[in-house]
């Protein structure tokens, strides 16, 4: 004869209570697993990315090899209505031992500059780094695409003199990045310069 055993009801109450416990807790462990996968698999991601990411450009600083005023060759433009401008500065310049190219007007439809602009191809850096140290304070620098060395010297509204000789250099380094320049230095129709140049 078979014998049943009756489980009370707070036994099966109390099991009930275990299946449900084990039930939250393994949710709660896929949950936890889960949210640890998500979170790794973006931070990967975000390292992938940022190494493929390419490095961002740097400058770093110019040290112009040593010229004297004979081995550069400056154009002198004179940008403004002042009649002679050009003239005049060539032959301070020419004092100072720098070789003269172009004397004329500003041959070119970029706007007049404040008080100087020089422009220089890549060949030329040394080059402008050198005539910098004799133009006013508030000059300012383009690189343009010329092949060869020499530097423009075009002279606007605010320039009266050439910084004097014996003058500290307070000014005298290009910047690290010059701006390219957005229009083009050669001239915009074959004009001949008006008298106001020299």
């Amino acid at each position: 004869m078979s014998e049943y055993t009756t489980e009370s009801p707070a036994s099966l109450e109390k099991r009930a209570r275990q299946r449900r416990a084990l039930i939250t807790l393994g949710v709660l462990v896929l949950g936890l697993f889960f949210a640890f996968w998500y979170g790794l698999s973006y931070y990967q991601a975000d390292e992938n990315a940022r190494a493929a990411r390419p490095p961002a450009a740097t400058c770093t600083p110019y040290v112009a090899p040593a010229l004297t005023p004979d081995e550069v060759t400056v154009n002198v433009y004179n940008a403004t209505t002042r009649p002679g401008l050009a003239g005049s500065t060539s032959k301070l310049l020419a004092e100072r031992g720098y070789a003269l190219g172009k004397v004329a007007n500003d041959p070119t439809d970029r706007p007049v500059p404040r008080i100087v602009e020089l422009r220089y191809g890549p060949q030329g850096q040394a080059a402008a780094q050198l005539v910098l140290t004799a133009m006013p304070r508030g000059t300012t620098s383009v690189r343009d695409a010329r092949k060869d060395t020499s530097v423009d010297v075009v002279l606007g509204s605010g320039y009266r003199a050439l910084r004097p000789e014996s003058a500290p250099a307070t000014e005298g380094a290009l910047p690290m990045c010059p701006a390219p320049s957005s229009s083009p230095t050669t001239p915009a129709s074959p004009t001949s310069p008006s008298p106001s140049a020299s």
